[in-house]
């Protein structure tokens, strides 16, 4: 295989994870409206943060640095919750507000 047409895969790559992130935007915010809403099991919070880790390891890989970044705030913000009422009001406040970042750098041109 020669580099050029590797070069062509990876980025085909990082075209198909950068029109994904929106559906993945999407996931993070009916997770979190349902953990504040009160309506989730056990998982949701754990389910929010695997979706935000993912993020943050993979999207410096595609090009995406400021969102790896953004990614990587939100999820440290929830801390050590495992549920909604472990959330104090500084990491709901600081979610939503990194939240907010990560759809701003998801959107920023590349």
């Amino acid at each position: 295989m020669s580099w050029q047409k590797l070069g062509r895969e990876f980025e085909a790559l990082r075209v198909e994870y950068r029109q994904s992130m929106p559906a993945k935007l999407d996931r993070i915010e009916a997770l979190w409206e349902l953990i504040l809403k009160g309506m989730q099991d056990d998982t949701r919070l754990a389910q929010l943060k695997k979706e935000l880790h993912t993020i943050a390891g993979s999207a410096g890989t595609f090009g995406l640095p400021e969102v790896g970044n953004a990614a990587r705030a939100a999820e440290e913000c929830l801390g050590e919750a495992t549920d909604a009422a472990g959330l104090n009001e500084a990491q709901r406040s600081g979610f939503v507000r990194f939240l907010g970042d990560l759809k701003a750098a998801s959107q920023a041109p590349h």
